[in-house]
């Protein structure tokens, strides 16, 4: 049986999606388990498997999971990483963020509540969607969210 040779430029297109700088797009609700690289607008929440970068012309208004995040843009919402998130020095992040490992840089900045916990990252996020009921939730009334167990706004 004659076997296709595979390429790098291939692998590159099947392993990891852009969206470009001069794109807005959006989505209820980006899924997948391979890489996402955002340069553009996305407007909607993201769920991967794995790494999702923002990059520093990237911006993101919607609630995030991802296994590894690394932000150099703006996100407004609630970003939840199973492993590390990673703010460069122009990272801005609106809203709330849980985690297991925060890695900053001088510059990043976060306006919001940031839990870190080992075993209950994902249940912490969860509660966080769940005070709107949805996961996609309307983003002007994100004064009225509250972070469990703090009584602290998100503003």
């Amino acid at each position: 049986m004659a076997r296709k040779k595979a390429n790098a430029k291939d692998a590159v297109i099947t392993s990891t999606t852009v969206i470009g700088p001069g794109v807005k797009l959006e989505s209820a609700n980006l899924t997948g388990s391979e890489t996402v690289i955002i340069r553009g607008t996305y407007l909607g929440d993201i769920n991967l498997d794995g790494l999702l970068v923002i990059d520093e012309t990237g911006s993101v208004i919607g609630n995030i999971r991802a296994n590894k995040i690394e932000i150099s843009g703006k996100v407004k919402g609630i970003v939840c990483c199973d492993a590390t998130i990673h703010l460069t020095s122009t990272a801005y992040v609106e809203g709330g963020i849980a985690t297991q490992t925060l890695k900053t840089d001088e510059g990043a900045r976060i306006n919001g509540q940031c839990r870190m916990t080992d075993d209950q990252t994902e249940n912490i996020a969860l509660e966080l969607f769940e005070k709107e009921g949805k996961l996609n939730f309307d983003f002007s009334k994100l004064n009225d969210v509250i972070i469990p167990d703090s009584g602290i706004p998100i503003t």
